[in-house]
């Protein structure tokens, strides 16, 4: 029994599919993460400095996800397919772990680098998502592909159209990555480390793989 072969206008959908599951996501994550950062145990100045530089980038990303939610979907419209979602397992699986992994940072002074890390890790998964989106969508409009998919000359267009929509949304993604980097490298994690120094074994769970984790 023959199965239908999967068309380059598909496999572009189903990387809409993934990151409008992404976006989704991450509205309630984010708005998760904002409140762990703002849990602050510590009367602690350099800490405190920290935590809120992280929370205003975490709080604006957040507010960047509905405008991207309605760049996906002007993408989908665009290729003339219903909005939908389809899951992202290692998207999924750093969230639980946060959610697990988070009890086991006892000190509570480098908590704000464990989420400097999460986030960036959730910035990789994301970017990776729209750049593998975006060239999808640029090889279909490039080789004309469609032309032999159920969908006609109109995906050709709706490819460009792809691109045009998601590239505002991409160009945030680097900017949040972008000031999460600046803000690890910055005198608020520095003068934190100094008043908190990281032992190895800290050292250590900050830098674990989530891929190595079951």
């Amino acid at each position: 029994m023959s199965t239908a072969s999967t068309t380059p206008h598909d496999a572009l959908v189903a990387q809409l599919e993934r990151l409008y599951y992404i976006e989704q996501t991450l509205q309630s994550a984010l708005k998760t993460l904002s409140t762990d950062v703002a849990v602050d145990s510590l009367d602690d100045i350099r800490e405190l400095e920290c935590r809120e530089q992280l929370q205003y980038v975490i709080d604006g990303h957040r507010e960047d996800t509905e405008v991207h939610l309605e760049r996906i979907e002007r993408a989908f419209d665009a290729l003339d397919t219903e909005p939908d979602s389809r899951p992202v397992p290692e998207l999924d699986g750093l969230i639980a772990d946060k959610e697990a992994f988070n009890n086991v940072v006892l000190n509570d002074a480098i908590r704000p680098l464990y989420y400097i890390q999460t986030v960036l890790q959730l910035e990789a998964i994301e970017c990776t998502v729209y750049e593998t989106t975006m060239a999808l969508a640029t090889e279909l409009e490039a080789s004309g592909a469609s032309k032999t998919s159920r969908t006609g000359d109109n995906a050709i267009e709706g490819a460009s159209e792809v691109v045009d929509a998601l590239q505002d949304s991409y160009d945030d993604e680097r900017q949040v990555r972008s000031e999460l980097e600046s803000l690890l490298d910055g005198e608020a994690v520095e003068t934190l480390l100094e008043a908190h120094p990281v032992d190895n074994t800290s050292r250590e769970t900050l830098d674990r793989s989530w891929r190595d984790q079951s």
